[in-house]
C-alpha cells in the first residue's frame, strides 16, 4: 500500500516529512489536513492523531505521528539513500539538533508566526468564532495561542520577544556551523531537514536581518534551499499564508 501522509502544504511539521519523502524519493499520496479551517479537531482525524496537529503518516495499516518520529521511521524503514550518520557520534549530533529544533525553534518560532500570518487568516472570524472552533482542541494551550495570539490586533512585544528568541537560535547555529558544513558534521542529514522549513518560515516573516552577519548560517540556508526536496517539499503559492 501506498504511504499516505496526513499534512497542511504550510505547515512547518509537514514540510519537513515532504523533505524527508523527496529525499528517500519515495512516492506518496496527498491528504490534506486544512488547519485554518481547524479539519485537525474533526472527530475522524483526531481518532487518527490525537493530539490534533499535523502531519500524520499511515504506511499499510501502520499510523505514525509527530514529525521528527515520522522522519526516523521513513529513514529506517527505507534503507536506500540514508539520512543519519553512520557514525555513532554523528548520529547523536544529528538528534540532538533534531530535539533542539522541536524543543526551541519550533515553539520560538510559533508566536510571530500567529502574530504575522494566521492572524490575517483568521481575521474574518470574530473571537466567539475562534473560541467555539478551538473549543475542541486536544491541547488546552494551542487553543489558547489561537485566541490570543491570532485574534484581535498584533501585539509588537509579542513578535520581538520571538526574534530575541530565534536570534538565540540563529547564534547557536552559527557556532556549530562555523566548523562543521552540517549540523551533524560532515554530511547533510536529518538535522537539516528538521530546520528547513524555518528557513522558508523566517524568510517569509522578513527576519533576515537575524543572520545577515552569520556569514556561516547564510551559506548553509543556501545549500540547504538548493536541495531539489527543499522545493519539493515548500507549500504551493496558493496554499501559503499571507506574509507580513
Amino acid at each position: 500500500m501506498a504511504i499516505r501522509l496526513y499534512h497542511d502544504w504550510d505547515s512547518v511539521c509537514s514540510f519537513k516529512v515532504r523533505m524527508c519523502l523527496a529525499e528517500k524519493e519515495l512516492a506518496w499520496d496527498s491528504e490534506r489536513i486544512d488547519l485554518i479551517a481547524f479539519e485537525n479537531l474533526s472527530p475522524s482525524y483526531l481518532a487518527l492523531n490525537p493530539n490534533g496537529v499535523v502531519p500524520t503518516l499511515r504506511d499499510g495499516d501502520l499510523v505514525i505521528i509527530e514529525s521528527s518520529v515520522i522522519n526516523e521511521y521513513l529513514d529506517e524503514r527505507h534503507a536506500a539513500k540514508p539520512l543519519a550518520p553512520s557514525d555513532p557520534a554523528q548520529r547523536a549530533a544529528m538528534r540532538i539538533w533534531v530535539k533542539y529544533q522541536d524543543d526551541v525553534l519550533y515553539p520560538a518560532q510559533r508566536p510571530a508566526t500567529f502574530q504575522l500570518m494566521v492572524r490575517r487568516k483568521l481575521a474574518a472570524l470574530s473571537q466567539d468564532e475562534i473560541a467555539a472552533l478551538v473549543a475542541r482542541h486536544p491541547q488546552p494551550e494551542r487553543a489558547r495561542h489561537f485566541l490570543s495570539w491570532a485574534s484581535g490586533t498584533p501585539d509588537p512585544k509579542v513578535v520581538e520577544d520571538a526574534k530575541e528568541k530565534l536570534r538565540q537560535v540563529v547564534e547557536r547555529l552559527n557556532k556549530r556551523l562555523q566548523s562543521n558544513p552540517w549540523l551533524a558534521g560532515s554530511r547533510f542529514s536529518l538535522a537539516e531537514i528538521a530546520f528547513a522549513p524555518f528557513i522558508d518560515r523566517l524568510e517569509r516573516l522578513r527576519f533576515q536581518e537575524l543572520w545577515q552577519e552569520k556569514p556561516a548560517v547564510a551559506d548553509w540556508m543556501e545549500r540547504v534551499k538548493a536541495r531539489p526536496s527543499f522545493a519539493a517539499a515548500k507549500s504551493p503559492v496558493e496554499f501559503e499564508m499571507p506574509g507580513p
